[in-house]
């Protein structure tokens, strides 16, 4: 069973560009609401590891690599 964020991180990863990373605003405002870091993070690698276009998985590793900066 899918984890619930993962429809939210597959939206904003459709809404992304490369000037724009919605995923990586979609997890500051989960983290925000007091989600753990650790859970978020986990999410999107899982994510990161099962796309197939190369764009979207550079996407979300830019957004792995925002929230590990951030710390």
């Amino acid at each position: 069973m899918k984890h619930p964020f993962t429809r939210m991180f597959d939206k904003a990863l459709n809404a992304s560009t490369d000037f724009d990373n919605r995923v990586f605003k979609t997890a500051e405002k989960l983290i925000g609401k007091g989600y753990p870091e650790a859970e978020i993070l986990e999410i999107l690698e899982k994510l990161a590891k099962s796309l197939i276009e190369d764009k979207d998985a550079l996407i979300v590793r830019e957004a792995i690599t925002s929230l590990t900066e951030v710390e």
